[in-house]
């Protein structure tokens, strides 16, 4: 039977004490619960917003529905749960302890928090894990997104399972022997052993195989995209080096000649520098996936095993007094900070993506038929030197030095001539119709 907050009131204001003025610590606090009210108020709004509007914008455009994108709709779905039970509900228990919410929902609010949770770092490690095989093993099979949906799917069940003892094991009490007034939700096990065991396949599911199976993901790709970075600028360094050893000057049209050959050699380099700065932003971009991750849960875990295994129940208050135990305050604060990841995770896993962020500007702000053309872009960045079959004058010209995206073809940047091409070497280069730099989405993961 689901019990009010005003059959409660009928029954104990009378004859009972509040709990939170029986027994005071430092979370009820002016200056604790103003702080956090702001903190949790931004993380709620701006969280459900970047998520809604991810799992919006993905959702109305069924071409971005790929295999990666499943995962990152699944951790966007999770991360609205959050934001919607976890955000408001915990920051009220933790402060005024007393649970206002029916028996009902003492069993069903902590169930679907773990699994939102559960569901929230599976996807993760589901993504980290997709990445890996994409850039670091391109031969083996792609999941297919028949094969994604199913996949998250297990997710979720997998997440129900892990949580069900959880929400088993949760009771609503009350304390009418020490006349406090209310009921609270809490967990009730058996024996404390099976608690702490639980506990600690909590901890391991939740924070660290996930965290080390995307550290080990994003070290590899890193290691990958690295060594293929190097390889292109080697390859650019070293074609740039044989065409300037081995063009000839021209009997004539000297000026003109020098122009051409400084301006391709001027390409190359700011090809070179894009190829460095984008190996950077996908360096800064792998190692804050995985740092964040790790600062952001492991507080939060390390506080609730602390306070599971201690039985005394004075680690965390200040000069042995009851009234200064910080438990609950610090509590607080690691929720937050992990709680962040509700605002982060839609960033750095879609807005830093540029396909999504044209995407969201143009269907909030611009013409929606025009980010049909966003979408179907290849993302393959390609320069090629391409040999004309024709000589004019005894002059090889490198012509349709073009990018091309999403199959479309650029107006072609200027014709790049050089005059009596003497060198073996360099005529091979154009003849081969080699590629001197091709840089996939799978190099800047987002």
């Amino acid at each position: 039977m689901n019990i009010t907050i005003g059959q409660m009131e009928d029954d104990n204001f009378t004859d009972c004490q509040v709990y939170w003025k029986v027994y005071p610590d430092p979370s009820q606090s002016t200056y604790a619960i103003v702080p956090f009210l702001c903190v949790y108020l931004f993380l709620f709004f701006l969280g459900l917003f970047g998520n809604v509007t991810l799992i919006y914008v993905t959702c109305s455009h069924k071409a971005l529905l790929s295999v990666q994108n499943i995962f990152i709709l699944n951790l966007a779905a999770s991360d609205c749960m959050m934001c919607i039970l976890s955000l408001p509900i915990t920051p009220i228990t933790n402060v005024y302890k007393n649970w206002y919410f029916g028996n009902l929902l003492c069993h069903l609010i902590p169930c679907i928090q773990g699994i939102s949770i559960f569901v929230c770092t599976f996807s993760l490690g589901a993504i980290a894990l997709d990445r890996y095989i994409l850039v670091v093993r391109p031969h083996t099979t792609p999941l297919s997104q028949r094969g994604a949906f199913l996949t998250t799917v297990l997710l979720w069940i997998l997440s129900f399972v892990v949580t069900l003892p959880y929400a088993f094991n949760m009771q609503m009490i009350e304390y009418t022997e020490e006349n406090i007034c209310g009921y609270f939700c809490t967990e009730k096990w058996e024996s404390a052993k099976s608690r702490r065991a639980y506990t600690m396949i909590v901890m391991l599911a939740q924070f660290v195989v996930p965290f080390a199976v995307m550290a080990f993901c994003y070290a590899n790709i890193f290691s990958v995209l690295s060594k293929r970075a190097q390889t292109k600028i080697r390859k650019m360094v070293e074609r740039t080096s044989a065409l300037e050893s081995s063009c000839a000057f021209p009997s004539h049209g000297l000026e003109q000649y020098e122009n051409e050959l400084n301006e391709f050699l001027d390409k190359q380099e700011k090809e070179k520098q894009r190829v460095v700065f984008q190996n950077r932003r996908t360096t800064s971009i792998l190692v804050t996936m995985v740092v964040w991750f790790g600062i952001t849960w492991l507080p939060h875990n390390v506080v609730s095993l602390i306070i599971e295994y201690d039985d005394s129940q004075q680690f965390f208050s200040l000069y042995g007094r009851a009234d200064y135990d910080i438990s609950y305050l610090l509590n607080l604060f690691t929720h937050s900070i992990a709680m962040s990841n509700n605002v982060v995770n839609p960033v750095l896993y879609a807005w830093l993506n540029p396909t999504f962020r044209q995407l969201v500007i143009k269907t909030y702000f611009g013409d929606r038929r025009k980010s049909d053309r966003i979408i179907n872009q290849t993302l393959v960045y390609k320069t090629k030197i391409v040999h004309d079959s024709k000589h004019l004058n005894g002059r090889a010209r490198n012509d349709n030095l073009n990018y091309r995206m999403n199959g479309l073809t650029r107006t072609p940047t200027p014709d790049v001539q050089l005059n009596e091409v003497s060198s073996p070497e360099i005529s091979k280069i154009a003849a081969d119709h080699d590629e001197l730099i091709e840089f996939s989405v799978n190099d800047t993961l987002v």
